[in-house]
């Protein structure tokens, strides 16, 4: 079943509207300050600026919806400029990643490896050449798509099961979504 295909039919058995502008739909959440094993993402969203997260809440509005493909994680710390190294999310050690949407883990305890001598495999190809170089960056493309209705809360969970402390980070959904049609709104 095509993304496209998926929204509308879970839109449809929602009730939600199936009407709409389809849309490229990418969502972020930043934390600026962690330094835990566990970072949840799309929970907390005081203090953040609209560079650091581009919602106010951990849900769609009501008439918006989206099917995300892909997931990606950059890590905020280190030294950024010409010549710098960042450092790679979660330290470059093994981390495992969960997404709830709902009351329900659609995705439960995926194991994100980061290459470099601590971790070994890496799961993301995209950018395993770049993430051993220490560019920050850990990108995973679903084969199955998640889809996250309107009005339901949703959230992102990174945990390092070695017990090695996230100091922070930005988590970032992309995919397929549908807005609002202000044709039928106005």
């Amino acid at each position: 079943m095509s993304q496209i295909s998926k929204l509308k039919y879970v839109n449809a058995e929602l009730g939600a509207p199936t009407s709409g502008q389809q849309t490229t739909r990418i969502l972020f959440n930043a934390i600026p300050q962690g330094n835990s094993t566990t970072l949840s993402f799309f929970k907390s969203f005081q203090n953040l600026t609209l560079g650091q997260s581009n919602l106010t809440q951990g849900k769609l509005d009501s008439s918006e919806s989206m099917v995300i493909k892909t997931i990606t994680f950059l890590s905020l710390n280190g030294t950024y400029g010409p010549g710098a190294i960042p450092q790679p999310f979660g330290g470059g050690f093994p981390f495992v990643v969960s997404v709830i949407v709902g009351n329900q883990k659609v995705v439960k305890n995926f194991p994100v490896n980061q290459n470099g001598s601590q971790t070994g495999q890496y799961f993301d190809r995209l950018h395993a050449g770049a993430t051993q170089a220490g560019e920050g960056v850990c990108e995973v493309r679903l084969l199955t798509d998640i889809v996250i209705p309107p009005q339901t809360e949703f959230s992102v969970v990174v945990e390092s099961p070695a017990g090695f402390p996230i100091e922070n980070g930005l988590c970032i959904l992309s995919g397929y979504g549908k807005i609002f049609s202000a044709g039928a709104s106005f």
